[in-house]
C-alpha cells in the first residue's frame, strides 16, 4: 500500500514544535551521550524538553500566536455555548430577590458576585479574552435570548425577572441582576492558556497540542525570533521574515473566510419603512 504524506492530526503537538526548533538551531544531538541525534526527549544540548527556557519561549510564541490571530477573528478561538445554570438573584441590604437599582452582580474568574457574596460554583471559561455575546433563560424550558450590552455603562434601574443589561469592566462580566434565579450562556473569544512551570514531570510534549490548524511552522519561527535575540542577533532578521510568512498565512486564511460570508444592508425606500418605522422623506 502506497504511505500517505502527512497524518491525520493537523493540531501540532509541542513535541513536534519543539525538535523543529532544535532542528533549526542545530541542536538535534543526543542529551545523554552528547552526540548523534537525539529524538524526542533525548534531544537538544542546548534546548531539551527539560530546559525551563524552552517552555517559556515556547509559551510566549503560543501567546503571540494567539493575539495576532485573534485580530483578524480567527474561528478556532472563539468559544461558544458556555452554559451556567441558576445562578443567584440579586442581593442586598433588601435581600436577595428584592430590586435595588444600586446594586449589581459579576461573574468573574473566581466566582459569582450577587451582590452581597461570592459564590465560587460559577465563573467565567478561564481562558476568556474578550466577551462577544451575552444570553440568559428563566429555566431549562426557555429559550435563550440575547442581553444588550451596555456601551456606557450599567444603567441605574429595578432588576426585573431578567437581566436588563451587561458590560465588561474590570475583567468581570457585570450585569444589572434578575429577582430570581436564571441560566446565562456565553460567546466569547479566547486566549492562550500558559503552561505549568514544570516540563519535565507536568507535561507530555507528545500528548499536548496546541489548537491552531497547521501553526507548527509559524510558532516555530517565533520561537527562533526570541531565540535569536538572545544568543543569535545576526539571524533574528531571518527569523521575523520567517514569522511573518507563516503567520502570514494563517491570518490570510482567516480573512479570506471572513470575506466569503455574504453580507447586505437593509434597502431604502418602502422597506426601510417597514424596518424602522420611520418616515424616509428626508431623503
Amino acid at each position: 500500500m502506497q504511505a500517505i504524506v502527512g497524518g491525520s492530526v493537523r493540531y501540532p503537538n509541542l513535541q513536534d514544535i519543539c525538535d523543529l526548533f532544535r532542528a533549526s538551531i542545530n541542536d538535534t544531538a543526543n542529551n545523554t551521550t552528547g552526540a548523534g541525534i537525539g529524538t524526542g526527549n533525548q534531544a537538544g544540548l542546548i534546548m531539551p524538553n527539560s530546559n525551563p527556557d524552552l517552555l517559556r519561549i515556547l509559551n510566549g510564541a503560543c501567546v503571540d500566536l494567539f493575539a495576532e490571530l485573534r485580530t483578524v477573528g480567527s474561528p478556532e478561538l472563539i468559544l461558544d455555548n458556555y452554559d451556567l445554570f441558576q445562578l443567584p438573584p440579586v442581593n442586598s441590604n433588601l435581600g436577595p430577590g428584592s430590586p435595588n437599582p444600586a446594586s449589581q452582580v459579576a461573574l468573574g474568574y473566581a466566582g459569582y458576585f450577587d451582590g452581597v457574596q461570592w459564590w465560587p460554583n460559577w465563573t467565567l471559561p478561564i481562558s476568556m479574552s474578550r466577551m462577544l455575546a451575552v444570553a440568559q433563560r428563566q429555566n431549562s424550558t426557555c429559550n435563550f435570548a440575547s442581553i444588550p450590552r451596555a456601551p456606557a455603562g450599567l444603567p441605574g434601574v429595578k432588576q426585573g425577572t431578567l437581566n436588563s443589561a451587561w458590560e465588561m469592566r474590570q475583567g468581570q462580566l457585570w450585569l444589572n441582576g434578575a429577582t430570581q434565579s436564571f441560566d446565562l450562556r456565553l460567546r466569547c473569544r479566547i486566549t492562550f492558556p500558559s503552561f505549568l512551570s514544570n516540563p519535565t514531570t507536568q507535561i507530555n510534549f507528545s500528548t499536548a497540542y496546541v489548537p491552531i490548524l497547521d501553526s507548527l511552522n509559524a510558532i516555530e519561527a517565533k520561537m527562533r525570533k526570541r531565540y535569536a535575540s538572545r544568543f543569535a542577533p545576526e539571524l533574528k532578521a531571518d527569523a521575523i521574515a520567517d514569522d511573518k510568512e507563516f503567520t502570514g498565512k494563517l491570518r490570510l486564511e482567516t480573512i479570506r473566510e471572513r470575506q466569503s460570508a455574504e453580507s447586505e444592508r437593509s434597502p431604502y425606500g418602502d422597506a426601510a419603512v417597514q424596518d424602522f418605522a420611520v418616515a424616509w422623506s428626508w431623503l
